[in-house]
């Protein structure tokens, strides 16, 4: 923050301690520092020589407790805002792309979603080994901004290891931060999540780091820039016009289809971060785009499933086109296709290692579409699972609405 700013905010505060106080010489005190206000720090100086000369007992001014979002104050939550919040926790953010594919989501569909949402940006920050995505949202009025919030409040308490948020007081707002719950994992894997509102935008910070989740100055530190950000509008995406997407209902349970036994042991057989869609990194869409609900899942071994609800089945169809296209594009990993009966797709890929097989079935039947995978197994796809994997994926998809 400019020098100025913390010079503006300690002479407020001495000023306001003044005005009250009936000691002599306080008037003259702040006459004289505002004609010598150009020297900045030597103002505040002079200010406080001359009331303590006039018998004035002045205390030591204290920072801003909001900091950079202040009395409404707004800035854009770029790379170095970020670098000021996190400073002594994570250091040294950058645009520019370092960090490498070794890292776990929360598995939690709701910091993916803004349903209701007119625009919407992003802007993505990164380590060496370390990652920040920073999402903001617009609605047309403060009641379809209200029903999304709730929404995905609601939808963010349902994701395993997030439970009950935190609420962090920053300039009369509540700013959440979930701290996520997450067992010892190798790579980087997100530890905290913060969402925060006002106007008509919502913002959301996920932060992704093999290091210990955020300590409690870092915490306020984010709260206070992306309050400030979610107020500035500003994302290295943009504000892009988006269609928001219509909540139709919870997706039907599926509690009578056996997806893990159709596995029949096939997974990884070291325990992870439980995911709901796999870490591969030329997989950009996950069957989110205009859906109108999504449900999802997945095992510490390597298990991760999606299923995604549209009110028109032209999406479902679309949505599982641009994945397959992803997927034969795919440079990270040799992606090898075929479809199976009953219109399942099968992507296998070698990841290499000791544990190097892995395999994604996605498939659109209906209005639905579905997307399952495995990673990290230590032995190639069983010709009878893959079978018996994409039979189940078609009975979760043809089970009715709730």
């Amino acid at each position: 923050m400019p020098e100025h700013e913390h010079l503006d905010r300690a002479f407020a505060a001495l000023s306001a301690d003044l005005a009250h106080s009936p000691a002599p010489g306080a008037a003259a005190a702040i006459a004289t520092a505002r004609r010598q206000r150009r020297t900045r720090v030597g103002a505040v100086a002079l200010i406080a020589v001359v009331a303590l000369g006039s018998g004035l007992t002045l205390t030591q001014p204290r920072p801003d407790p909001d900091g950079i979002a202040a009395d409404g104050g707004s800035a854009p939550l770029d790379a170095a805002s970020l670098e000021a919040a996190t400073a002594g926790w994570l250091d040294g953010w950058s645009p520019e792309r370092t960090m490498d594919e070794s890292f776990s989501r929360s598995g939690c569909d709701a910091i993916d979603a803004s349903p209701l949402s007119t625009e919407a940006g992003n802007t993505v920050l990164f380590l060496d080994d370390a990652s920040a995505t920073i999402r903001i949202a617009g609605f047309p009025d403060g009641a379809e901004l209200g029903r999304s919030w709730d929404y995905t409040v609601g939808r963010i308490a349902e994701c395993d290891g997030l439970g009950t948020p935190d609420q962090v007081p920053v300039d009369g707002v509540s700013v959440l931060h979930w701290r996520v719950a997450m067992p010892d994992v190798e790579g980087a894997r997100t530890t905290d999540v913060w969402l925060a509102r006002d106007g008509r935008r919502t913002g959301l910070v996920e932060v992704v780091t093999p290091g210990p989740a955020a300590p409690a100055d870092a915490v306020r530190g984010v709260a206070e820039a992306l309050l400030a950000g979610v107020r500035d509008g500003w994302t290295e995406s943009g504000a892009q016009p988006t269609t928001p997407s219509p909540m139709r209902g919870r997706l039907p349970e599926w509690r009578d289809v056996d997806l893990v036994g159709a596995l029949a042991g096939w997974q990884s057989p070291t325990r992870r971060a439980a995911t709901t869609s796999p870490n591969l990194l030329c997989l950009h869409d996950r069957l989110d785009g205009h859906a109108a609900g999504v449900s999802a899942g997945g095992s510490p071994h390597g298990l991760s499933y999606r299923v995604a609800g549209y009110l028109d089945p032209a999406d479902a169809q679309a949505n599982v086109g641009l994945v397959l296209d992803q997927l034969r594009a795919c440079t990270s990993s040799e992606v090898e296709l075929r479809t199976l009966p009953g219109g399942v797709h099968l992507a296998t890929y070698d990841t290499g290692g000791p544990e190097p097989f892995n395999a994604l079935w996605v498939v659109a039947e209906g209005d639905r579409a579905g997307m399952v995978a495995v990673e990290r197994a230590d032995r190639p796809l069983p010709a009878d699972v893959a079978a018996d994997v994409s039979d189940a994926m078609l009975q979760i998809l043809r089970t009715p609405w709730e």
